[in-house]
């Protein structure tokens, strides 16, 4: 009978228990991003089985390349949606970086992979190597 039941869940669904946490920052490989500046305008909770969510407000300006945390509700869910209400601007050594997408995905699984922000732009200086991911957490 668990293994029937099994097979009618998602692949990637996630029972989040008790109070979550979601954690999430902004990075590259080079791990050289010194400070940055977005406004989070909410996160959008996907729930599997359906195409139900639930929306939790955020509205608050924050540095991505921090550690920011934000409480979610908990559940079965399958992926969650950032809604960034200006640019995600980062700043390097000698250089910004800017994402001007107004909503980032991310799938959630056991493991969260670190999703690209995509397409970016340096606006000032110049800057070699890759450029910023997404990277999320769930406590």
């Amino acid at each position: 009978m668990l293994l029937f039941l099994s097979l009618l869940a998602p692949a990637h669904a996630v029972q989040y228990t008790g109070n979550p946490q979601l954690g999430f920052r902004v990075d590259r490989p080079a791990d050289d991003y010194v400070t940055g500046d977005v406004t989070l305008a909410k996160i959008r909770v996907h729930h599997c089985g359906g195409s139900t969510y639930t929306d939790v407000t955020v509205g608050q300006n924050l540095d991505p390349v921090d550690v920011n945390w934000v409480s979610i509700p908990a559940g079965d869910h399958c992926s969650v949606t950032f809604f960034w209400s200006t640019d995600l601007d980062i700043d390097g050594p000698s250089w910004t970086v800017r994402y001007a997408e107004s909503t980032t995905h991310v799938p959630l699984a056991t493991d969260i992979t670190p999703v690209s922000l995509s397409p970016w732009t340096v606006i000032s200086g110049t800057m070699t190597g890759g450029g910023p991911w997404l990277l999320v957490t769930i406590d």
